[in-house]
């Protein structure tokens, strides 16, 4: 204001003088008393030189700060703080919009400009002369080597950004575009009267922090030191000596009146945040790439963390929590925060300072209550999870220190505390038996898509859920982890932080899943050199289980059958993502109860394959039979039972049930699966299928399957509603697809192809015996093409055929196309490839009726037509030939197909097909007969092709 006052009076001289001279000009007498001074002639008048006008940020900042001229950053001022900022007395400086200022206390920087730090830059003295600083939303604050921001005690900051517009503390290099770098400048630090417990007495306690002349420390838990929201502080800790480094983020005795939430040190060149004792409580934390220690706690810090995300950088970290108290058992208050829903990407490798990648670290007494935290290593990664000396085992076994419902997977998952005469070390703890006996605990696979976990992951609902009732301070989260799969909290306000896409190759693991068990792995065994992880999966599967993909990892169905849930109790979901490779020892199988289900989730690219011990071990090949294959048991309709509400149906392998009443029931989804090598026999009527499927809904989902040389039939339905789309059935022994008890799904797009003298029938296609039942079998198919084998008898006296429907079943066949071998001999042409059965009196009503019908479809084989019946009433009761002919768009005509596909020129099957969708919107719109037009091979990329 002085500059202004000497502007005004400057104008009232000028002013008087004007009008004195304007009065002369119209005749006034003007006297002027020269006393004794010489009269010397006037001077020639000049014009004044005016005072500058100053603009807005010189009025606001001039009184705390100084421009530096010689830059600009992002286009803006750089405007310079340096030593102690203090109160002002005189008027408000605090501008409009943007631009910040002074008004007493308070201290303003506007994002006007950038700000610089010179020095050390104390706001406010230690608990004298208080200030607060306030950061607008948006504003850059940078500093050079040697520079660091402190708020002393009674001080505070209020640095309240948003998502859009984070404050940033950043490096001047990484300002000006240069590379940014830890050490590049010193870090934020907070000092508060919150208690320590290095102070003997809190109430004249004055701890001096690690670098400069600061104290700090109290006996207020509630002090406020302000409100840090929506702040990423990067590049910072430059080192002074090997013990003096400064943190991004340091709280000093900071108390539970402080807010911090929304914060990201990004490259620290020692810890990301410390807390030396005090209460303040943070969330959603986000420590990446720092250098030592990313989450650092001691002196009896009490205060509580929630949401924290902390990513390693490998070959640059040490530990992602590094906890202690006091070497003194005795300090008080002992360090003992409430924790949760952290994340932790431990790195590999070691940092230049010789130290590990390791996870978190409890030691010098530490307490601390840790809920729903994750914990996932590296290959080369060090321990995920330790406990040090005898103060924190004594903490441990009074209840002080306790973790629950977390996941730990990593390959060196726990080190122990152990005594040592030469360290004073009296007692020692088995940290897996500790971790391991707490509620919720896991160890295993965690299945993360980067750092969020995937819809399959055990994480998203392993958390404890009640954690307000175990600390007033944390929010419930069902989860382990810092998220819950959906809502990623780092968008928008953080730097080099994002989800990772889905890779382009299956990850290495490191560990088996939960629910799973290691085995160990002889080098050479496997024809895949890449595999070193074998998972074994047997008995009951009674919770929900993941079977992680990895390019070095197999899963090993052992021990007979493995039943997933209890029959309609004890519900569980098997879940197999993407490039799963799954192997079965003899006998073995996986059955999936009623209420549960199987999420079998492949990709074109990343099909999910089930085969036999043998097809995978060098010195063996994969042949038909070698283990038992996949039953699916459904609460859907089957005329095996009268009364459907109380249905339990044996199934014909094994002491599993199936049917009830509910025709949508959900099973779970087959996505693009292959199983091969299945069907052991038990006796001679008693076979596994590749795929059974026992009254199963049509809430569950299955399309691109594969089942391949199967020893009995390729896929089987007893009842249900199950629907499918794009199956391939090759070289299965009996039958390829099989029908019976009700079956009343739909089919799209089914290939099926024999081998000579290994199978018989395409589709075989039953209902039921007896007079009434109900449901009658019904499946509506459309678009197939079968390529029977020859007329030559396999092992079991059967001969390779189309179509046999028979015993009493209706059906809707559309787009069908059956082409048979065309020899003039039984060892090289096919048998029949289109038979009715008529034992059964039901099916010739069916016909007669028109619940049996085919239309649209190609037959194209020397025996095409057969009509068959061991019941003298119905003896020649149907012309086959008459009655497919009969029907719209059938024909008896050759075809040219290449590998199932015709050729682009067709005029027999292309353009002559029926468009289902118009019947029902399952089916996909096509105009053309069988299963594949010319362009599109639906297979290609995902089946399994023998050589």
């Amino acid at each position: 204001m002085q500059i202004q006052t000497v502007q005004i009076k400057r104008m009232f001289k000028l002013g008087a003088l004007a009008t004195a001279l304007a009065l002369a000009g119209c005749g006034g007498d003007i006297n002027i008393d020269t006393k004794d001074q010489t009269t010397t002639p006037a001077p020639t008048p000049t014009t004044p030189t005016p005072t500058p006008t100053q603009s807005a940020q010189q009025l606001a900042y001039s009184g705390f700060a100084t421009r530096n001229t010689s830059i600009s950053i992002d286009g803006k001022e750089v405007w310079t703080l340096k030593g102690t900022l203090a109160p002002a007395t005189g008027d408000s400086t605090i501008g409009t919009g943007d631009t910040g200022g002074q008004n007493g206390s308070t201290i303003v920087l506007g994002n006007d400009v950038v700000w610089e730090l010179e020095g050390a830059v104390v706001a406010g003295g230690d608990k004298e002369n208080s200030v607060t600083l306030e950061v607008r939303a948006g504003t850059k604050v940078v500093g050079a080597d040697g520079s660091y921001l402190v708020v002393s005690r009674s001080s505070e900051i209020n640095a309240q950004g948003t998502q859009a517009n984070p404050i940033v503390f950043t490096s001047k290099e990484s300002a000006l575009g240069q590379a940014g770098a830890g050490g590049q400048w010193g870090g934020l630090v907070l000092l508060g009267n919150a208690p320590v417990n290095t102070c003997p007495d809190l109430a004249a306690c004055d701890a001096a922090f690690e670098v400069g002349n600061h104290n700090y420390g109290g006996n207020d838990k509630e002090d406020s030191s302000g409100t840090l929201k929506y702040v990423r502080v990067e590049f910072g800790g430059f080192k002074i000596n090997d013990t003096q480094e400064m943190n991004g983020v340091s709280f000093g005795g900071v108390g539970s009146g402080t807010t911090v939430d929304h914060l990201q040190v990004h490259m620290n060149n020692d810890d990301g945040i410390e807390f030396w004792g005090g209460n303040v409580s943070v969330s959603n934390v986000v420590l990446t790439e720092n250098f030592d220690d990313s989450l650092d706690w001691t002196n009896g810090w009490q205060g509580s963390a929630q949401h924290v995300y902390i990513r390693q950088a490998d070959n640059g970290s040490n530990r992602g929590i590094e906890a202690d108290s006091n070497s003194d058992a005795s300090a008080t208050p002992q360090s003992m925060p409430a924790i949760a829903n952290v994340t932790i990407e431990v790195a590999d490798g070691t940092n230049s300072g010789g130290d590990d990648a390791e996870g978190i670290l409890l030691r010098k007494g530490t307490g601390a209550h840790i809920f729903n935290t994750l914990i996932k290593g590296g290959a080369a990664s060090g321990e995920c999870l330790e406990v040090n000396d005898d103060n924190t085992v004594t903490s441990v076994n009074d209840g002080n220190l306790t973790i629950e419902n977390s996941l730990i997977d990593c390959v060196e998952p726990f080190k122990d505390a152990k005594v040592d005469a030469e360290k004073g070390r009296t007692l020692s703890l088995d940290v897996k038996d500790w971790y391991e006996g707490q509620d919720g605990n896991l160890v295993g696979a965690s299945d993360l898509n980067g750092y969020m976990p995937n819809a399959s992951s055990i994480a998203l609902t392993g958390g404890n859920n009640d954690l307000a009732a175990e600390d007033a301070r944390l929010k419930d989260a069902d989860y382990i982890g810092a998220f819950d799969g959906t809502n990623d909290w780092t968008t928008g306000w953080t730097t080099a932080v994002s989800t990772a896409p889905a890779p382009a190759e299956l990850p290495t693991l490191t560990s088996c899943p939960v629910g799973t068990t290691s085995e160990a792995v002889t080098a050479g065994i496997y024809k895949d050199s890449n595999v070193n992880l074998v998972c074994s999966v047997s008995g009951n599967i009674t919770s929900n289980t993941t079977l992680l993909a990895g390019k070095n990892v197999m899963y090993k169905i052992d021990g007979g059958a493995v039943i997933v849930g209890g029959d309609n109790i004890n519900s569980a979901t098997l879940s197999i993502q993407a490039g799963t490779q799954l192997f079965a020892t003899d006998e073995s199988y996986i059955a999936v109860s009623r209420g549960s289900k199987i999420m079998a989730m492949g990709t074109q690219e990343h099909p999910i394959t089930m085969t036999s011990q043998q097809d995978v071990i060098n010195g063996a090949s994969g042949e038909r039979g070698q283990w038992g294959g996949l039953v699916l048991l459904g609460n859907g309709l089957t005329n095996k039972c009268d009364d459907h509400t109380n249905c339990d149906v044996s199934f014909e392998v094994g002491d599993h049930k199936y049917g009830g009443n509910d025709n949508t029931d959900n099973s779970g989804q087959l996505s693009y699966v292959v199983v091969k090598y299945a069907g052991f026999k038990v006796n001679d009527t008693q076979e596994m299928n590749g795929i059974s499927f026992a009254a199963v809904g049509s809430g569950t989902q299955v399309d691109h399957i594969q089942v391949h040389a199967n020893g009995d039939d390729g896929v089987e339905f007893w009842g249900g509603a199950v629907n499918l789309k794009y199956v391939y059935l090759s070289d299965n022994f009996d039958d390829s697809l099989d029908w019976t008890n009700g079956w009343t799904g739909k089919a799209q797009f089914v290939y099926i192809t024999h081998e000579d003298g290994s199978a018989n029938r395409g589709f075989e296609g039953d209902s039921h015996k007896g007079d009434g039942d109900t449901p009658v079998s019904k499946p509506v198919i459309s678009n197939v093409t079968i390529l029977p084998g020859v007329d030559v008898e396999n092992a079991s006296g059967d001969k390779g055929e189309g179509i046999l429907l028979r015993v009493a079943t209706a059906a809707s066949l559309n787009n069908i196309l059956v082409q048979g071998r065309k020899g003039d001999t039984s060892a090289t042409e096919s048998g029949e490839c289109l038979e009715l059965d008529g034992t059964y009196a039901d099916l010739v009503t069916n016909v007669n009726d028109g619940e049996l019908t085919i239309e649209h479809s190609v037959i194209d084989c020397n025996e095409p037509f057969k009509y068959s019946s061991e019941n003298a009433a119905t003896t020649d009761a149907v012309n086959v030939q008459t009655w497919f002919e009969g029907q719209a768009g059938n024909a008896a005509a050759a075809v040219n197909l290449t590998n199932g596909m015709p050729a682009a020129g067709d005029t027999v099957l292309l353009g002559k097909g029926k468009d289902m969708s118009t019947v029902d919107s399952f089916f996909i719109s096509t105009d053309f007969i069988g299963a594949f037009d010319a362009t599109n091979d639906w297979t290609k990329g995902w089946v399994f092709i023998a050589q």
